[in-house]
Formats: C-alpha cells, structure tokens, sequence
C-alpha cells in the first residue's frame, strides 16, 4: 500500500469523526487497528508500545486469550437480562471482590463516574441515617472523580468544574498530603462531615500519591468523627500499585472502595464496594442501573481478576517498580534541568518536567511509544502490570532518545 494510500486511511478516519462525533477530545492523528500484549498496531501497521494502557484500563495488555474466551463463551448464552432476576456472574465476581477486599456488598454500575455517584449517594444517607444537617464531603484539591455533574462537583480541581454554572453543593476540598489543613478542615466542618472521598494516588492530577502519614491521619479523623472513608480507586485498582487494591499498602481498611477501568479489561463496568457497617445505607428501590452488573461485564470482569490472581501477576509489580524508577532516575542524572521529579507508586508512575509535557509524549508517539500527558507538566506512564523488564528499557530508550532531542 502506498504512502498516500496510508494516509487516506487515517484523514478518511479523522474527516468521519469530526463530522459525526462531538469535539470533546483533543486527539492525536492515530487511529489503532488491533493489539497484541503491550503492543498496538495502527490502521497503517505501524507497531506502538503501549505504556498508557488506555490510561490505567488495559492492566494485561490487548487480545488476553483466556478474557477472550470468556467474551465468547459469554456472548454464546446471554448478554444482558436485568437487575430483577438474579445473575450467576453477577454473583460469582461480587464474591471474589468481597474475599479480595473487605467484608461487605457490592454494587455494579458501568464507570468510575457513575461508581463514585454511588458513593455520593451513600454519604448522602449516611448523613441522613445521623441526621446531620448541611452535610459537607471532603475531597483533595487536586482531585478527579469523573465527569457527571455529581462527581464533578466532588472534583477538586476547579478546570474541571470550570464552565458548568453552579454545580452540587456541599463539597469542600483538602490540601493534598497537607496534615494541618486536613485537621483545620475537619474543625471547620466539625459535626457535618458525612465522607471524606480521596483517591490514594491523585492520577489526573499528575500521580501524586498520598503520604502513609495523610492517610493514617484521615482514617483516624473520619473514624472519630463518624464520617466515612472512601477511597476512589478506578485508576490504582487491579493490581496497578503492587496490591490488588491500593489500599492495601496501608494499615486501614476505606469504609466504601469504588472501580472501574481495569476491572474489565476494557469492556465498561463499575462497582461500588460497600463496608459491612454500612450496607444498609442502600435498600431496595434506592439505586439502580438498567446495564450494571450484567451477565457479559461481570463474565469478563471475573476472568480479568481470575488471571491476575492465578497467575499471580500482582507480586511482580514491586520488582518491575524498582527497575522503572531507577531506569528514570538515570535518565533524570542526564537532563537534570528537564526531569524535576519521578513519583508514583508501583506502575502508576509521573515524570514531573520543566516543560509542557505533550510535545513530549507527542514526539515519543512519533517514536512508537505511548505515553499521557496529564496536569500540563507530567508525563504519565502506566505500562500492563504483566509487562517484560526487556520491554520497558526499549520504551525507555525512546523516552530518553525524546528528551535528547530538547532544548532546555
């Protein structure tokens, strides 16, 4: 095929979408074909390393046999009945969540956005349950927690809300890993607290992880004040920090989890985890979703986790972290004035930069490699947790062969 058969190819992609498709997305000019692992392959047949993972979604890389087994086994019975009958599929993934989790429930929905409205919900009847009047929920100023205009709302970071009029009240937002403002905001609100909601990595924000010291502190604060702990997951979940749920890494238990992204390989689903504590909060007739928890994205979400615990990818991850993070601080030794800061937490890891970002991680698209840019300056690189060392030091060498090329 010619060159300007390619390109057709990709201008004739591109002229359809802007025609047809709202203009929400800044996008790249690439449009990919299919994948394999790590790799993706683009309408032309280009080859891509995929360290972007469809920003924390593709957790074991494109084509996994055995999820796509269970797609077909699946699609061969029943795709989707509804919540008013019962679901063995539904059933079997709330008990694995539940054993790898907490004690509690589940609910199913089909996204992070839609899993952390659940959760405004939930601190909205535990407020009632209290009888607090003018309830506030504490978030991170930094935060992101989706785009409906509920998790908005809850979103810290104002460019998010920016442009929408006034939005759902009762939120108020906490200094990130700031101990002091954290204490002033629980006084300030003592007694209409009804949830502090906090990613433990605040990813859109550029990967900042939350201090051990913040988050034990928030746990004690939420536990004294009768406030409860909710820990937005979409992004770090499914192994993505080392643990199952990024929770884990600390000595306390979130009264409610919230995921999505990873837990189905790609195909949409969500879920709320609820504390046995609190399970009563959501009774019959007070939440629901016509698609969530169907028979097809509990099939496949199922298999997800079932190839991640059997094959026990997650004890890798520790390793594969350590190999990242000194890779990059090598390569930080070299453009010192370019990187100022590598942060994150196991494969969830932000290369902070004295420059915009995109141009970067558009220049290494150009290379083959695939990386995000989130919070104007930081490079976001979130590779499948079942990937090789051998791969991450040729996606490296690009990165470095990128940054050569900058003048600072």
């Amino acid at each position: 095929m010619s060159e300007i058969q390619l390109s057709s190819k990709i201008e004739s992609i591109k002229e359809k979408t802007n025609k047809y498709v709202l203009g929400t997305y800044n996008r790249f000019d690439i449009a990919f074909e299919y994948g394999v692992g790590e790799l993706l392959f683009d309408v032309n047949g280009k080859q891509y390393i995929d360290f972007q993972s469809g920003i924390s979604v593709t957790n074991l890389g494109h084509s996994e046999a055995d999820i796509i087994d269970a797609l077909r086994e699946q699609a061969d019975k029943l795709f989707h009945t509804s919540n008013l009958f019962y679901s063995s599929e539904q059933a079997d993934l709330a008990e694995v969540l539940i054993v790898n989790s907490f004690p509690g429930k589940v609910f199913f929905c089909n996204s992070g956005t839609e899993a952390n409205e659940g959760a405004i919900k939930i601190a909205r009847r535990h407020a009632v349950s209290k009888g607090i009047k003018d309830p506030v929920v504490l978030t991170m100023k930094g935060s992101f927690h989706g785009r409906t205009t509920g998790a908005m709302s809850m979103t810290g970071q104002y460019k998010v809300r920016e442009g929408f009029g006034d939005l759902l009240p009762g939120f108020d937002y906490i200094e990130e890993n700031n101990i002091t403002h954290l204490i002033e905001m629980f006084s300030k609100y003592k007694g209409r607290i009804s949830a502090v909601i906090t990613e433990p990595v605040l990813g859109e924000y550029g990967v900042l992880p939350l201090s051990d010291e913040f988050l034990i502190q928030l746990r004690k604060l939420t536990a004294e004040n009768g406030a409860l702990l909710v820990f937005d997951e979409i992004q770090t979940g499914i192994g993505r920090t080392g643990k199952l749920f990024c929770f884990q890494h600390f000595p306390f238990t979130p009264d409610v989890l919230t995921l999505a992204k990873a837990l189905g390989s790609g195909f949409p689903i969500g879920a709320v985890i609820v504390g046995e504590k609190h399970t009563h909060l959501l009774q019959s007739g007070m939440h629901g979703s016509t698609f969530g928890g169907n028979h097809l994205a509990c099939k496949i979400a199922f298999e997800t986790l079932r190839v991640i615990l059997t094959r026990d990818l997650i004890s890798q991850v520790p390793s594969l972290s350590e190999f990242f993070f000194r890779r990059l601080r090598l390569i930080q030794n070299n453009f010192p004035n370019l990187i100022t800061e590598i942060r994150g937490k196991g494969l969830h890891i932000g290369v902070v930069l004295s420059i915009p970002s995109r141009e970067i991680v558009k220049e290494c698209l150009q290379n083959g490699l695939i990386l995000n840019s989130t919070n104007e300056k930081v490079v976001r690189i979130m590779p499948p947790i079942n990937i090789s060392i051998e791969r991450i030091e040729e996606a490296m060498t690009i990165f470095e062969t990128v940054l050569a090329g900058v003048n600072v």
